[in-house]
């Protein structure tokens, strides 16, 4: 079972980080539509933003990589979502660069919360660390990037 950003549409504290069973969920509704006369006038990080964003629901996560990072110095979502992306991918040094100092006072995520929960199946095959936009969330990714495995997270966190 491989680690995946599932993306749920809710408001974020709808979403704890938590421990529970890995289920099988599929991304295809949190596609990010702009109508075309407004994408226009988005600026290019938001632009990126969104590309980078929908590149990741069709599972290209090497051209989600590329657009998230044209928009990560001034979009605190694309930062995230950057970081979440590399962790997939192997890149965990990018990925504690990225997360370094950041804060997860979130203003709005995704434009109409779209929210971004890291999964990391357990070694039996039916467990999951889901991990989501709170502070146990951010404290969690840490732990994952510094080695640990997600049943020690779990442990450490008290979940």
């Amino acid at each position: 079972m491989e680690k995946s950003i599932l993306i749920f549409k809710g408001h974020p504290s709808k979403f704890p980080t938590q421990v529970n069973q890995k289920i099988e969920f599929d991304n295809i509704e949190t596609y990010m539509e702009i109508p075309f006369e407004f994408y226009l006038d988005m600026p290019e990080e938001e632009k990126a933003f969104v590309q980078g964003f929908n590149y990741y629901i069709d599972g290209n996560l090497k051209d989600a990589r590329r657009e998230l990072a044209k928009s990560a110095s001034k979009v605190p979502e694309g930062k995230y979502m950057l970081a979440l992306v590399n962790y997939l991918l192997g890149k965990t040094t990018e990925a504690k660069l990225l997360l370094s100092g950041f804060s997860s006072d979130w203003q709005r995520f995704i434009q109409t919360w779209r929210v971004p929960v890291l999964v990391v199946p357990f070694k039996n095959g039916i467990d999951a660390l889901y991990i989501s936009l709170d502070v146990k969330g951010l404290n969690a990714l840490q732990y994952l990037l510094e080695g640990k495995t997600p049943e020690e997270v779990a442990f450490i966190l008290g979940l």
